[in-house]
């Protein structure tokens, strides 16, 4: 076997056990007639015992989570990735509807120790170990496959009850963050502003107030332009990188 084989096999492996997880999570409260806190508390523990194998793994193959992208970022990287302000715009983006003050502490938690599970896992998987296992042959192309499976796992909020537009339309949206995530790993080395800056998204979608449905696809439409916006200068911001390094190769 080749090691291009090998990474296909790694690849398709932490997909499948990733979107295993998700879908008995997803799965569990539905059959079950779940929601609401004991939802979000069952989907969350189901989640973090995702992350915790796969910590564990690493750290008996490995000695340690590094290879997971658990690691310091590059110096400097957050200032040239304009400290994250454009997708720390779109996370609490959702408060202009207001936030719903009815939840209380016990459904903060609850929300908290899911959307945190769901950074951790989803970074982990397809940040830390897929594009991490592509990056050797380009960060365009680790960047694309990585992005295409994290969009088209989006297809499992179904098994949770999500419906089929809403669904699309999420997977539309994950495909370009992922773009996005895949980019700040390659430039910073590290997941970790990935998995905070993916669970406040989630958190603050959460929390936040419910808008009407004009102003539901306003917002939407703002944010993927800011999005859109983002992933472009990154883009850039890494092609330039590499000319930079092949220059000095070169010379």
């Amino acid at each position: 076997m080749t090691q291009k084989e090998r990474i296909v096999l790694k690849t398709a492996m932490a997909t499948f056990v990733l979107l295993l997880f998700f879908f008995t999570q997803g799965a569990i409260v539905v059959i079950m007639g779940i929601d609401g806190v004991p939802s979000a508390l069952i989907r969350g523990a189901v989640i973090w015992g995702l992350v915790a194998i796969t910590l564990a793994y690493s750290i008996i193959r490995y000695k340690g989570i590094s290879k997971l992208g658990f690691r310091s970022a590059e110096k400097g990287a957050a200032k040239r990735m304009l400290y994250f302000s454009p997708l720390l715009l779109i996370a609490i983006s959702p408060f202009a509807a207001g936030v719903d003050l009815k939840v209380g502490a016990t459904f903060l938690f609850a929300n908290l120790f899911l959307t945190l599970g769901i950074g951790m896992a989803e970074e982990i998987f397809f940040r830390g170990i897929i594009c991490g296992l592509w990056l050797k042959h380009g960060t365009v192309k680790a960047m694309m496959i990585s992005s295409i499976l994290f969009g088209f796992s989006h297809i499992l909020n179904m098994a949770g009850g999500a419906k089929l537009g809403e669904t699309l339309l999420q997977i539309c949206f994950a495909l370009v963050y992922g773009m996005v995530f895949a980019l700040i790993f390659a430039e910073s080395g590290s997941i970790i502003p990935c998995v905070l800056l993916h669970a406040l998204h989630d958190f603050c979608s959460f929390i936040s107030g419910d808008g009407s449905a004009q102003f539901e696809v306003v917002l939407g439409a703002a944010q993927f332009i800011v999005l859109l916006a983002y992933f472009i200068y990154l883009l850039r911001m890494t092609a330039r990188k590499s000319q930079r390094e092949q220059a000095m190769k070169g010379g």
